[in-house]
């Protein structure tokens, strides 16, 4: 295992945690204002779209990419040629990708933010309980930061607990920069602040255990912090 550090990054980003500028497609200047961009891709056709504008930009900014190699074969992290096609642009953030907990947000109780690969074992972890009651959503573009799809999904979800997962130990990954962003971003442009509640691994002085059954069970604490214990199987 190997991690980029890429909180280290995150830390050097030129941008005031507690300002929005301004958010409309017209008038967002966000990444020619910044000192570098950083991504983490979740789709295939995100990550050509995000290449695609930064050669088609008629400036230059940094981009860091900080998507892990083993989404190359994981099956379910495709994408179809549409998704590349005649319209289509990079996505900043995605909503809940599931229609129907999509178009039901009043019953959505838990809100989970995430970025890149854990989106994919929340899925199938999701899927493996039968949950309907928990939305996801990944944050493609860390930094800048989307304030304005953070308190879009946040208001679309209003009923819902705010959780940011990673696999990271807590004083690594995004949560200290992301968390003080979703204040913000829901005091701001909705009104209603919101904290987030973390869920990942706790603070440690290395990226991975370097152990398997540590590293099993605090699979398992990250999977039950989201979406509760496992229900007990009956003889």
């Amino acid at each position: 295992h190997s991690s980029c550090r890429f909180e280290r990054y995150l830390q050097m980003v030129e941008e005031d945690p507690h300002h929005i500028p301004p958010m409309s497609r017209d008038t967002r200047t966000q990444i020619q204002k910044a000192n570098w961009q950083i991504v983490n891709c979740s789709t295939p056709a995100n990550y050509f779209h995000c290449l695609r504008r930064q050669i088609h930009r008629d400036f230059r900014k940094p981009l860091i990419v900080v998507a892990p190699k083993n989404l190359l074969r994981l099956k379910r992290c495709v994408s179809s040629l549409e998704d590349m096609g005649t319209g289509t642009s990079f996505k900043r953030a995605y909503d809940e990708r599931d229609e129907t907990i999509c178009n039901n947000p009043d019953d959505v109780k838990t809100l989970v933010f995430c970025t890149g690969q854990i989106y994919y074992e929340l899925l199938a972890e999701r899927e493996k309980r039968g949950c309907t009651d928990v939305a996801i959503c990944t944050l493609e573009q860390i930094a800048p930061f989307p304030f304005d799809k953070a308190a879009q999904y946040c208001q679309k979800y209003s009923n819902a607990e705010l959780v940011w997962a990673q696999q990271e130990p807590k004083n690594m990954g995004a949560y200290a920069y992301v968390a003080p962003r979703m204040m913000t971003a829901t005091r701001e442009l909705n009104n209603n602040e919101k904290r987030c509640r973390y869920v990942g691994r706790m603070v440690s002085s290395a990226p991975a255990t370097g152990m398997s059954k540590i590293h099993q069970k605090e699979y398992r604490d990250i999977m039950e912090g989201v979406f509760g214990p496992e229900p007990e199987v009956s003889d």
